[in-house]
């Protein structure tokens, strides 16, 4: 269906969302990145298993930025569809200590009338040391 002139127009549409918003990322513009979320957007992260609201995603960015140096979003293959995009990428992340992490990771979108309705990222889990569990100790009666 690629020959639709909608569809080719709604391919642009996305794909201009899905490379705005990963410029955004790299250069910290929250407020570009606000414009591009819809009022009741939310974002679903594998690592964590949760889903955050606009407001808690922005607050996130927002703390992420001053954790790194700078923050990469490279190798970006982008795909659309009728409601969105697909993007696989590498995140090069820059620590203060000088060290480059890089993560594999994939971002499906869901668009409607223009914004960014819900995203689910998927990171590369090995990248992650899992957190050790603390266990109380049993208390004998």
């Amino acid at each position: 269906v690629r020959g639709d002139k909608t569809m080719t127009a709604l391919d642009s549409l996305h794909r201009r969302i899905a490379h705005e918003l990963f410029d955004a990322l790299e250069v910290g513009d929250s407020s570009k990145i606000d414009e591009l979320y819809a009022a009741d957007f939310g974002f679903w992260f594998n690592i964590t298993g949760n889903t955050i609201d606009r407001d808690e995603n922005l607050e996130a960015l927002t703390k992420g930025k001053a954790l790194h140096r700078r923050r990469l979003y490279n190798d970006r293959l982008i795909d659309t569809f009728a409601d969105g995009f697909l993007a696989r990428y590498t995140c090069e992340v820059h620590t203060h200590d000088g060290k480059k992490v890089a993560l594999w990771a994939c971002l499906v979108a869901t668009i409607h009338d223009g914004k960014i309705v819900h995203m689910d990222e998927y990171l590369d889990s090995t990248k992650f040391v899992p957190r050790r569990r603390i266990r109380k100790p049993k208390v004998s009666a």
